[in-house]
């Protein structure tokens, strides 16, 4: 990630680290932004996922940490896991500990409790949040929000809007997070319009932290889809600035890229 003074984004992106960047020089690419020197902000946080092994995360992480320390990068870890019930949740919790992330997300179908349980056994320096797939129930969600430092959005855009999930996750002093979606990108084709729009549109809601997983962690362009992440992420806050003013103008220009 550049240093704040350099950068040419706020949003924050969140790249999942996985057999993809296991190629440690599509690593070093991504997380330095480097691809023909088009843009400048690189990965700022990492996910890894519990359920990839505890020896292959922790592995994951050291290499992460090590390539950003020689590069003086501030970047952090946010660790996950892909369970739908809570059975390997007190490993999950141990397991945490070890690798001292920044964020540690728990799923919605774990429970209030299992959230309340993590904040009291996590460091302090450690933000606890829930993750919310997008066939969970969410008539409650407020009460989620309430105790969590973050939300981990799986949701149609349609869905975010309409729920006013980025408003009420605010109002909450609880941040919300984005999970991109970039089908066509998986297939090793340029990603589409409509991909492209339905993230920029998503990231108007509010959102400055913005995440991808399947496309880094396992998909043939991991590197380059934090780039296209990176555009439209530049694109959408400029919209938020002046959401009225120029508007065809800044999407025209925006879709003349792709």
């Amino acid at each position: 990630m550049a240093n704040k003074s350099e950068r040419h984004r706020l949003s924050l992106i969140i790249a999942t680290l996985g057999p993809s960047t296991d190629n440690e020089k599509e690593l070093i690419t991504m997380i330095t932004a480097g691809i023909a020197r088009q843009w400048t902000d690189g990965v700022d946080i990492a996910r890894v996922v519990y359920n990839d092994g505890e020896s292959t995360v922790i592995n994951r992480v050291n290499i992460f940490r090590d390539q950003c320390a020689k590069r003086s990068f501030n970047t952090s870890i946010y660790l996950d896991i892909d369970d739908i019930n809570a059975e390997n949740f007190e490993k999950y919790l141990s397991f945490a500990k070890t690798i001292k992330p920044k964020y540690i997300s728990i799923p919605k179908t774990f429970g209030l409790d299992c959230i309340n349980k993590a904040k009291q056994n996590c460091d302090d320096n450690t933000l606890v949040g829930v993750r919310v797939r997008k066939e969970d129930d969410i008539s409650d969600i407020e009460s989620y929000l309430d105790v969590s430092n973050f939300i981990m959005v799986e949701l149609e855009s349609k869905q975010i809007v309409d729920e006013k999930i980025v408003e009420k996750a605010k109002q909450n002093s609880c941040e919300p997070i984005y999970l991109a979606k970039m089908p066509t990108l998986m297939k090793g084709q340029v990603q589409s319009r409509d991909e492209n729009f339905e993230i920029g549109h998503t990231l108007e809601e509010g959102f400055d932290i913005v995440a991808l997983y399947e496309e880094t962690s396992n998909g043939p362009y991991a590197a380059r889809s934090v780039k296209c992440l990176d555009e439209i992420a530049v694109e959408s806050e400029k919209l938020r600035v002046n959401p009225f003013s120029e508007l065809m103008d800044k999407l025209l220009s925006f879709f003349k890229k792709q």
